[in-house]
């Protein structure tokens, strides 16, 4: 068994969790024995600004302690042995890239947009492969590296059982599942809308996350779920249709859709802003619903109210589009020959 050894985000993050972490029983088959170096113990939040100098001077401690156990554990390998480096180093970056490792970079977010852009290029330069999680990241890092490979984000399908009854429960339960970073960036901006569709159709918002933002604190039309590995893998139970809202804009055109295929996975219907994958992934009409304006929104949960085959059939086919399109099992193989073309 080769070790292929994965510096990680938080060890719950959703890129660690359906990018890296969900191919380890698969790559184990096909030779390779998957090693996890996660930088922290959660979904991998975003920090406040410090402000004031021992703020700063904490957070240089935190930084210059994480890049000693990572230097350790580039001493425990050896050169031949392949890296894999999970979006973006919170670490000093010199010591991977003086490591005569074979590199493969993942990446699923515009990160080539934030104030890390030239951090993130240099880390392209250096890597064998950067793997993209869809057609905008590659095209945006296809000049800064030597090779892209495009690989979905995908789910272990056998991880979500499918719903099977779907009658509705009372009231509709329209969900919301992301960690807390995700939904000041992509729930709080639809806060407006969502109201105005509750107006026309009432429902009840379940958000899953890590916390709940502020501002969504004493809504009476919200349940906040804390986030599990236990409550992601039973969305049927929690759940009548899923949603993921996008504001239009580069940052969000290049998100990978990862809620919408944990959603599809577990037999639910959706309802998606038709922006980047997100149109590939839901076809609309046929897995879930495209809606961009608050007219769009109310239409869709209208039908998808009253409608309980509709619910049905949108939610089965949506399994079976997951199933052969973005299961794991689909590009194990690919992971696997990138893993072996390196390691020569």
């Amino acid at each position: 068994m080769k070790p292929v050894l994965a510096f990680t985000q938080g060890v719950h993050h959703p890129s660690v969790r359906l990018r890296i972490e969900a191919y380890a029983d698969h790559l184990a088959v096909r030779g390779w024995q998957l090693q996890l170096h996660p930088f922290s113990a959660d979904m991998g939040k975003s920090l406040p600004t410090a402000t004031r100098w021992w703020q700063r001077m904490g957070r240089r401690w935190q930084r210059l302690g994480k890049t000693r156990r990572a230097v350790a554990a580039l001493k425990q390998i050896s050169a031949r042995q392949p890296i894999i480096i999970s979006r973006e180093l919170p670490v000093r970056r010199q010591p991977f890239l003086r490591a005569a490792n074979p590199i493969i970079l993942d990446i699923d977010d515009a990160m080539y947009l934030g104030c890390g852009r030239g951090r993130l290029l240099e880390l392209c330069g250096r890597a064998q492969v950067v793997v993209c999680g869809n057609e905008t990241i590659s095209t945006a890092l296809k000049p800064f590296s030597r090779r892209c490979v495009l690989i979905p984000t995908v789910v272990d399908v056998a991880q979500y059982p499918v719903r099977t009854n779907y009658r509705l429960a009372a009231p509709l339960r329209v969900g919301w599942l992301g960690s807390s970073m995700s939904a000041n960036e992509t729930l709080l901006p639809w806060l407006k809308e969502m109201r105005a569709v509750r107006r026309e159709v009432p429902f009840e918002l379940v958000v899953i996350s890590d916390e709940l933002p502020h501002p969504l604190k004493g809504d009476s039309g919200l349940r906040f779920l804390k986030w599990s590995p236990a409550m992601e893998h039973s969305l049927a139970d929690h759940l009548d249709i899923g949603v993921m809202p996008l504001q239009d804009n580069p940052q969000q055109a290049a998100k990978c859709g990862a809620k919408l295929l944990q959603y599809m996975a577990a037999g639910l219907p959706v309802i998606t802003t038709p922006l980047g994958v997100n149109r590939d992934i839901v076809r609309d009409g046929v897995t879930g619903f495209w809606a961009e304006e608050v007219s769009d929104w109310s239409w869709a949960l209208r039908r998808l109210a009253r409608d309980e085959a509709l619910r049905q059939a949108l939610g089965q086919a949506g399994r079976v589009r997951v199933t052969e399109h973005y299961s794991v099992g689909r590009w194990a193989d690919l992971w696997a020959t990138i893993l072996n073309e390196i390691s020569r």
